[in-house]
Parts: C-alpha cells; structure tokens; sequence
C-alpha cells in the first residue's frame, strides 16, 4: 500500500509542479524590447493604412457608378450595368466591413 502510495504521489507532483512554474510571471527585463507591443504597433501601421486605401476605393467605385447611372441616357443595357456596379459596390463595402471587423475581433482576442 505504502508503495502504491509514493508512485502516485510521484506522477501527481510531476504532472502538477510544471503548472505551477508556468503559472510564474517573470517581471521583464530592463532595456528589454516589448515584441507584442511592437508587433501590435506595426499591424496598426498596416491596418489603419489599408483602411484608408479601402476607403478610397469604396468612394471611387460609388463614384464610378454614380458617372455609369449619369452617362446611361435611358440604355437598359447601361443602366443595368450601372447597377451592377452599385451592387458590387456594396458586397465590396459589406466584404471590407467583415473582414475589418474579423481582425479587430482577433486582435482583441489574442490581446495585440
């Protein structure tokens, strides 16, 4: 009994002692360079410049159906392609709207 005792007690202390050193928080060290802070920093960069690009581009395709709608003088075959380009505008817009909102959700997930 005394030995079924101590082998257990063995396989719990070394499935639990590594729990108990990851669960240990090393203060950083000083002149360290913070990788997530840079890291979150330079997505920032990227991500506020693709916004700004997409932006534009949303503002250019309304525009390029608005001047399609304007130049269609009646033509059916004109205006639906007028539409068309109003209705890609959109999916592109709501595309850009979910895929903006994806990786905010992920960056506030993983805490970057």
């Amino acid at each position: 009994m005394n030995k079924k005792l101590v082998i257990s007690s063995a396989i719990v202390a070394s499935l639990v002692l590594p729990f108990s050193v990851l669960a240990f928080a090393a203060p950083p060290l000083p002149g360290a360079v913070n990788l997530t802070t840079a890291i979150g920093n330079i997505l920032d960069a990227i991500l506020i410049f693709l916004w700004a690009v997409a932006v534009a581009v949303v503002i250019i395709a309304f525009v390029f159906a608005g001047f399609k709608f304007v130049t269609a003088q009646g033509d059916a075959g004109k205006i639906k392609e007028a539409r068309d380009a109003v209705i890609w505008g959109a999916v592109g817009t709501a595309v850009i709207l979910l895929a903006w909102s994806i990786t905010v959700s992920i960056r506030n997930i993983i805490g970057v």
